[in-house]
């Protein structure tokens, strides 16, 4: 017993001089490095996380009655497991001009406000003042994405995200409104000024200046007006002149446009048209998207406004209040609402005007660049904005029997007509997109799917691929939902309804109308049209003309197993 209670005693004594030889009692607090496992579960547990669900499409945004998922190009989740949109998404849900540079410097614009953020940086600025961001801004799969839950808290949106089922809401918030003067000079996204000299090229010089600062300030090009004048599909001289469909046929068609090297680098898959009462319309392309080609009637004999007595050339101001049709176009690349009346040489009803970049050089105006009343008869006439232009790899094939574009338009005398084009497929590959010209506002469309083509009878068998709604009059391209394999040498119809309220020609076609389009190839495309979706006729041969209705493919490789 003894003997136990000095083994006891003994034991005691050795754990009591351990604890000496460890102490800290009279050392400063010792820092304990955090458990790693937190530290992981972000660093690599989340990464792979987000990885999924961005691949799987398993998060979900929904705003007002839009729905977007992860699969598509308009949100991802971070690392953080936190929700991003892209610049195109934040431009749209919150009506915003949103620009990126080639440094990576992001500016945003709205209700007065400038924001300034940087890729990988949670720092940034709201009018020069400094401001911090939750997640920084990325980019993935060559998109940059912004943080939603912090742009909705700087913008006063209501906002909710659930990490549990990665499904966001964006809910109301504070109404948009344009600044009353916008300058595009000042913010690098106006292109620079050509001179067309003697040459009959203003439309060309505006659709390119205009197509060249909707790509600003990220990417700086300069294209071939000579090109696109001369190598496109019309057959009319250079001293023709043109117009704006002239211009968005050879850039739908990918035949443009072509840059230094003369190669086409970027595809227009998207441009919208506004006609002189859609002002407001304009400036808010302007603001978001870039210079906007429009047509006007200069009142000279030459290119030169100074004996124009509807130009004041002291301060560069125009205004045609007569009844002339358009003879020239140029870019509207901003507007003053408060520029005074009494700068126009005529009377005119009120302030306002347009900023407007001129293609005959830096000697005329203010280096190139007048103003023009918001009251000339036609300012805003056959504008064009180009608003989805994307890298030349977008899609691997274009099929198309329009090149000429919009000619003329065709019809049921109702609102509503069905139209399909047959093309043979030049590789195996995804049919993922179709393009079509919306002749109205509001314009409707469902498009389907015929992958295997034998006859009329078939184009009942069509499978629903897209479907939706469009604001604004213009050339659309719409994504499927899901792509549609074809085989090499099948033939395959691309069918669209369209519904265009207040039409009674909804669908455009090309056909021979003049000396303009003298050479279009009637015969190279095979397209029916229907009253009721049964019941088909060939365009071809009852309207001498051919469907605008293109389609667009892309080449998937399967890669083997042990890869």
């Amino acid at each position: 017993m003894k003997t136990s209670r000095r083994y006891v005693v003994l034991v005691l004594l050795l754990a009591f001089a351990l604890l000496l030889q460890l102490n800290t009692w009279d050392d400063e607090y010792a820092e304990v490095e955090e458990f790693r496992g937190a530290q992981l579960q972000d660093e690599v547990f989340y990464p792979l996380k987000a990885k999924s669900i961005n691949e799987a499409g398993l998060a979900t945004l929904v705003v007002k009655d839009a729905t977007f998922d992860s699969m598509d190009t308009e949100i991802m989740v971070n690392d953080h497991l936190h929700l991003m949109g892209s610049e195109e998404l934040v431009r749209d849900v919150f009506d915003a001009s949103v620009h990126r540079d080639q440094e990576g410097k992001i500016l945003i614009e709205r209700n007065g406000d400038l924001y300034t953020f940087f890729v990988n940086e949670t720092d940034g600025s709201k009018n020069a003042a400094s401001i911090f961001l939750q997640d920084v801004p990325l980019i993935y799969d060559e998109t940059c994405y912004l943080p939603l839950e912090d742009l909705c808290g700087l913008f006063g949106f209501a906002y909710n995200w659930d990490e549990t089922t990665y499904a966001g809401v964006i809910g109301e918030g504070t109404e948009s409104y344009l600044p009353a003067k916008y300058d595009l000079r000042t913010r690098s996204r106006a292109s620079a000024i050509r001179d067309q000299g003697s040459t009959s090229t203003c439309w060309a010089n505006a659709a390119l200046g205009a197509l060249e600062s909707t790509l600003l300030p990220l990417e700086s090009y300069h294209f071939s007006v000579d090109h696109m004048t001369k190598e496109n599909a019309f057959s009319v001289p250079v001293s023709t002149g043109g117009d704006y469909t002239m211009a968005a046929a050879y850039l739908l068609s990918w035949d443009g446009p072509r840059d230094d090297e003369m190669e086409v680098r970027k595809h227009v898959q998207e441009v919208q048209f506004f006609e002189e009462d859609d002002l407001d319309a304009i400036k808010w392309a302007v603001y978001q998207y870039g210079g906007v080609s429009t047509s006007i009637y200069a009142n000279v004999g030459n290119s030169n406004l100074d004996k124009s007595s509807d130009y004041n050339s002291r301060t560069n101001a125009y205004c045609y209040r007569g009844t002339q049709e358009p003879n020239h176009d140029v870019v509207i690349i901003g507007w003053d609402d408060d520029y005074k009346a009494s700068n126009f040489s005529v009377r005119v009803p009120g302030d306002g005007a347009f900023i407007c970049q001129n293609s005959w050089g830096k000697n005329f105006g203010e280096d190139g660049v007048f103003y023009i009343s918001y009251y000339d008869t036609h300012v805003g006439a056959q504008s064009v904005a180009y608003t989805r232009v994307e890298d030349a790899d977008n899609y691997d094939s274009i099929y198309q029997s329009d090149r000429c574009g919009w000619v003329g338009s065709l019809g049921y005398n109702k609102e509503k007509i069905m139209a399909a084009n047959v093309y043979t497929a030049d590789q195996t590959e995804m049919i993922t997109a179709a393009g079509f010209y919306a002749l109205g506002k509001n314009t409707s469309y469902q498009i389907y799917m015929v992958p295997e083509y034998r006859g009329v009878a078939s184009l009942a068998d069509r499978t629903p691929v897209a479907s939706g709604k469009v604001e604004q009059k213009g050339y659309y391209t719409v994504d499927f939902d899901h792509p549609v394999l074809v085989d090499k040498g099948d033939r395959f119809a691309v069918v669209i309804l369209l519904e265009t309220p207040g039409s009674t020609l909804p669908m455009a076609i090309e056909y021979r109308s003049g000396e303009k389009t003298a050479q279009v190839d009637v015969m190279d495309g095979e397209g029916y049209i229907s009253n009721n979706g049964l019941d088909w006729e060939r365009v071809e041969t009852k309207a001498n003309g051919n469907l605008c209705l293109k389609a667009y493919g892309r080449v998937f490789e399967i890669q083997d197993k042990e890869d």
